[in-house]
Formats: C-alpha cells, structure tokens, sequence
C-alpha cells in the first residue's frame, strides 16, 4: 500500500463475482475475468477492501449450479466489508 493512499471501498456485483467462471475463449470475456481477479487480488492483500451486501449472497446463494456457486462464494469470502 502507498504511504497515504486510503483503500477504496469496492463493491462487485454477481455479475462480476461470476465472470471469471465464464468462457473465457472470448477476449472482451477474458479481459473482464483478469480485472475482477486483479481487483479481487488487491483486495486480499489489503490495498482495496472488498464490500458484501445481503442482496449479493441471496443472488449467489440462489444460483443452481452449484459448482459455480461454490466458486463464486470463494471470491465472496474476500469481502472484509458488509453494507
């Protein structure tokens, strides 16, 4: 972390939370995937904090395939922030 800087507060919806799991062939796909693990990543070493919402576990919570769900509540764990 740079010396001043304030950690944003970042708040991805599932959509995010889903896009790594998607067909990454396409690039605009791929592209988007690489950037919410970027942010994620960030998150996770203490740069960004990651904002959770209940909406947002209901949504992935409602998810039937479970494989996905599983992996996208991986990434919802990193949230350290609830709103």
């Amino acid at each position: 972390m740079v010396e001043g800087w304030l950690p944003m507060k970042i708040y991805l919806d599932n959509c995010c939370l889903n896009r790594p799991f998607d067909d990454l062939n396409n690039d605009m796909v791929r592209m988007e995937a690489e950037a919410v693990m970027s942010i994620i990543d960030r998150c996770e070493r203490g740069e960004d904090v990651l904002a959770s919402s209940d909406v947002l576990f209901d949504e992935i919570d409602s998810n039937p395939n479970l494989a996905r769900k599983q992996k996208v509540l991986v990434l919802y764990q990193s949230a350290k922030a609830h709103i």
